[in-house]
């Protein structure tokens, strides 16, 4: 079986997110340098409304919007990442920012539509499209909005860089897989969405060798001021449904 054909599994995950990585995420936040997604996260998210993030990995996203006037509840089911993101909130002193360390596939230790809006990026992608289904119709329950962001299928830049780091075993996210769209997700999960877009076109690039020519051609096409992001070649896709009453 293909090392990329299986989920990362609780340890895998713990690499990615633990307290060697404290001073990078407390400095991001601290001069507000994060990354595309955390930005657009904050566009669809206003000031003052409650959110929660399922799967927060490293926390940048969560701590970064406590700062900026979110009430913040992020959710990791690993004891690496939670420990992370208490941490970065107290060296931070973001003491309003509620940390739970729980599986994100089980019943949450929340009440129903506790929240504003639910948020994930990087988790729903390492599931096939009927536990998409189970996992959007579990935690719409908690919230009124649902905001998914995953690898965009369509992004040339990602899925050639993607199949490139596969080849030469430099990947390290383990099984993922891209979608075009979760429209039908979100409708079976209960979920209306209201739109669905893509974002980080820049960022794709990254995906790739430095000295690729593909990457070289986008850099000049963003140079030239072509918005690939509206061409669906953004590194993520967004969803934005309302949750069923």
């Amino acid at each position: 079986m293909s090392e990329y054909t299986k989920a990362l599994d609780q340890e895998g995950w713990s690499k990615h997110a633990d307290l060697h990585l404290l001073e990078k995420v407390v400095n991001a936040v601290e001069t507000d340098h994060v990354s595309r997604w955390t930005e657009e996260l904050a566009v669809i998210c206003p000031t003052g409304k409650s959110l929660l993030e399922v799967g927060c990995g490293t926390g940048q996203t969560s701590l970064w919007m406590a700062k900026q006037g979110r009430q913040v509840t992020a959710l990791d089911y690993t004891n690496s990442s939670t420990k992370l993101v208490r941490e970065a909130a107290s060296r931070l002193k973001l003491d309003q920012i509620r940390v739970v360390c729980c599986d994100a596939k089980k019943e949450l230790p929340f009440k129903e539509k506790e929240f504003d809006f639910i948020y994930q990026a990087g988790l729903l992608e390492h599931f096939e499209s009927r536990e998409q289904v189970n996992l959007l119709q579990n935690w719409a329950k908690y919230g009124k909005y649902m905001v998914s962001m995953i690898p965009n299928a369509s992004s040339v830049a990602y899925r050639v860089g993607k199949e490139i780091m596969e080849g030469n075993h430099t990947w390290e996210y383990g099984l993922e897989i891209p979608r075009h769209s979760l429209q039908q997700e979100f409708a079976l999960a209960g979920i209306t969405v209201e739109r669905e877009y893509s974002i980080g076109s820049s960022f794709a690039q990254n995906f790739l060798p430095k000295d690729h020519y593909l990457r070289q051609m986008i850099a000049q096409l963003l140079e030239d001021g072509f918005d690939l992001d509206e061409m669906m070649q953004g590194y993520l896709l967004v969803t934005i449904g309302k949750c069923g009453s």
